[in-house]
């Protein structure tokens, strides 16, 4: 960034001009001093105006907001200033827009601050900035439903609901002077859409009571008690995504999905318009439920420009809300004349005889899922690559109305340029039916990227494996923010592949169409051991993966190495990584920081493994080198070693208190101490198909050996990013001083 002559010698032109002459005559060395000290003058200035913004929460920085924080007499939460989840990807991706971190830094003689919301660590809701802000605001308020609700809200950067249970409790009724009509024991039969809610967050019919402790699934209907419904899964937003249809053109049969498999549709979150009232179903993202949908269309169903929950878009022309109808399609059927048939709760569309064929079915839906991983419609600017990573880039235009229509064509593009420094930037969330071949043989440059715009989620339906070709062990190829039905295959050296915010379908096909797709025996990612010419293939190879879902893995052993941050390797029935030489061969060094691998693993070393989990066996050739810690691995593995991993550290634990209440135990009686923990201490999920809105998230019945292993008292696994532990610890925090006395409460999570 340059800086005019003005801006860098407010010092110098104060001086008297014969002196200024003088200097210019013997080469400038005062101006030279003075441009000096003028720098550092900007950067006093800049630290004297930063104490001034940190007298106020809205624009300290992190540091400052616990000293505001004790001015009020609050008690600081944890929050994302003590995350420090992200460095190693500050080190490895360099070319990155947030690779540059948020201190302060000198530029040609003056203080720049960098731009707020840079860096590659994930965001992590937990809002004490927010939370000290409204302090005072909270304390007016102190003990009434509303405001409860929102303390949850914003303290656990999850929507909440608040429910009062002893309104819920059926009443003997006095027919005297204290009637409660919303205490009738008798629901009302007739109300599906009350029944339907029965059990759930918003429900409103009268129960008896419950004297268990409140927790998440019994103990709710008691005089004390208040209940905060949480949701921890996400609503993402895909605007006119392509359809899958089930079987050749002309079949009435769809599926929301671009892959084509059946999963509930979501509904958006919206603001309250009431900040004096509690939530309602339309403000929380949750699977939109048959009844709910069935008795209001409007609330979910629209035009684009009302920001819906659905909208379905056949060949261009937007389907208008009067010919929608709810049915469910659990057995497909066709709905007559012009309609169109919606099951929310599988995700599935039918097409009327009137809108048959249909060349193009486009949708706007959203789908659940935990967090930010695997590519998708989320902001993720920092990570998008910088245009100016090298002297002489070309960014190639995908979709939209001025890039190419397809991925061959810039390819096409590409190659009649040069082949030089590139990146292909794909700006729709469309479904790209291609082969694609990369070839880097003859390439001028060393770098090519394929990579959504910010906020896409474009699909590659492949036709056959995405290949790269060419012996170039000096280039390196990136695929950023994709959606990826098939395989990657490396058919000849390369130097770095990155796999950033994207999925590579584990088992290569979810979708439920006929002819059902052929089973992938194929992993989802692979790389050959030796050339054409029978020399080594891909000595120099690294595979970089971060905030991705990949299938199984087959690299050989004699790589550079495997790294995986923050992701998920589902090898879908194989083994999850492996070498590619022969069956039951180790696969190269793996580096892994809060990732989940399913599947067995095959490794010649590991250099660091820290709050993984394996689940699946892991053999490693090497153990001399290379640490596991905080982390799940299956008994029977072979690991280096190990610092507080689970279930070794459980074991210990019980045998050493076992121990204690009876003294010293048989060889025996310890083995049956260690095989029934080893039978509770193993990771269990919600959903373990991928595709589904919960996939691979620590189930609540799970140990919490697991769900608070880590390093720092978070879930060990790929969403340790969340911090789900801690924001429900900050909750816990906040209640205890603003719940009313005598009251009790309990944390129920819908999602």
């Amino acid at each position: 960034m340059a800086f005019s002559n003005a801006e860098r010698d407010r010092l110098y032109d104060l001086l008297p001009a014969f002196i200024r002459a003088r200097d210019q005559e013997s080469g400038e060395a005062l101006r030279a001093l003075l441009d000096i000290i003028d720098g550092q003058a900007d950067v006093i200035e800049e630290d004297i105006r930063q104490l001034q913004e940190n007298a106020f929460i809205e624009t300290s920085e992190p540091w400052a907001v616990a000293y505001i924080g004790d001015l009020v007499g609050t008690t600081p939460l944890f929050d994302e200033s003590r995350v420090k989840d992200g460095d190693t990807a500050v080190e490895l991706f360099r070319d990155l827009e947030g690779a540059e971190d948020r201190r302060i830094k000198a530029l040609n003689g003056r203080a720049e601050r960098s731009l707020p919301g840079r860096g590659l660590r994930p965001f992590v809701a937990l809002r004490s900035r927010a939370d000290v802000a409204k302090t005072i605001y909270y304390r007016r308020r102190k003990g009434t439903l509303p405001m409860l609700e929102e303390l949850a809200r914003d303290v656990t950067g999850w929507p909440a609901h608040a429910v009062e249970y002893f309104e819920l409790l059926g009443w003997t009724q006095c027919l005297r002077n204290h009637l409660r009509p919303h205490a009738l024991r008798t629901p009302d039969m007739r109300s599906i859409d009350r029944l339907d809610r029965l059990g759930g967050a918003f429900d409103e019919i009268s129960h008896t009571v419950d004297v268990r402790p409140v927790a998440q699934d019994e103990g709710w209907y008691n005089i004390r008690n208040i209940g905060f419904h949480l949701w921890r899964l996400q609503a993402y937003a895909l605007e006119r995504s392509e359809a899958r249809r089930v079987g050749a053109i002309g079949d009435f049969r769809y599926f929301f999905s671009p892959l084509g498999q059946s999963a509930p549709l979501f509904s958006r979150a919206r603001r309250e318009g009431d900040e004096a009232g509690l939530a309602t179903e339309l403000h929380v993202p949750q699977p939109i439920r048959p009844a709910r949908f069935y008795s209001g269309f409007a609330d979910f169903y629209g035009p684009a420009s009302d920001a819906p929950s659905l909208t379905v878009y056949v060949d261009g022309v937007e389907i208008p809300l009067w010919q929608v109808i709810c049915r469910n399609l659990s057995i497909w059927s066709q709905p007559s004349t012009d309609r169109i048939a919606i099951d929310v709760a599988r995700g599935r569309l039918a097409l009327g005889p009137a809108l048959l064929p249909a060349s193009k079915v486009e949708v706007i839906y959203h789908y659940g899922f935990p967090a930010d991983l695997g590519g998708g419609p989320y902001r993720r600017r920092s990570w998008l690559i910088r245009r100016n990573f090298a002297a002489d880039v070309r960014v190639i235009a995908v979709g939209g109305p001025a890039g190419h229509p397809t991925l061959a064509a810039a390819l096409l593009d590409w190659a009649s340029d040069g082949r030089r420094n590139a990146i292909i930037s794909i700006r729709d969330n469309r479904t790209y039916d291609e082969a694609i071949a990369v070839d880097v043989t003859s390439a001028t440059g060393n770098t090519l990227a394929f990579e959504s715009a910010d906020g896409m989620r474009p699909h590659l339906r492949l036709r056959g494996p995405l290949t790269i070709a060419g012996n170039r062990p000096d280039f390196a190829v990136t695929l950023s923010g994709l959606l990826i039905e098939g395989r990657v295959a490396i058919e000849g050296s390369l130097h770095r592949l990155r796999i950033l915010h994207s999925t590579v379908v584990p088992g290569g096909s979810i979708a439920e169409t006929e002819p059902p797709p052929p089973v992938q025996t194929e992993p989802s990612l692979k790389a050959v051991a030796t050339l054409a010419s029978g020399g080594l293939a891909n000595q120099e190879l690294a595979v970089e993966i971060a905030f991705s879902i990949v299938g199984a893995i087959r690299l050989p052993a004699h790589a550079e190495g495997l790294i995986l941050l923050d992701s998920i390797v589902d090898g879908a029935g194989q083994d999850a990584i492996a070498g590619v030489e022969a069956v039951n061969r180790p696969g190269p060094t793996l580096r892994c920081e809060r990732v989940t691998i399913r599947g067995r693993c095959l490794l010649r070393e590991i250099g660091l493994a820290t709050e993984t989990i394996f689940d699946g066996p892991v053999d490693t050739a090497r153990v001399q080198k290379g640490c596991v810690r905080f982390s799940y691995a299956p008994p029977a593995s072979r690991l280096p070693r190990r610092y507080r991993c689970q279930p070794d550290l459980a074991t210990s634990k019980a045998i050493a208190e076992a121990e204690a209440r009876q003294g010293p135990l048989t060889a025996a009686e310890k083995q049956a101490l260690r095989d029934r923990v080893r039978l509770r201490v193993k990771p269990e999920y919600t959903a373990e198909v991928y595709g589904q809105p919960a996939y691979l998230q620590l189930s609540l019945k799970g140990p919490e050996e697991i769900a608070k292993g880590a390093a720092d008292g978070s879930e060990m696994g790929a969403y340790c990013h969340l911090k789900q532990p801690q924001r429900a610890a900050n909750l816990h925090l906040r209640l205890k001083e603003y719940l009313p006395f005598g009251l009790d409460y309990g944390l129920i999570y819908v999602t």
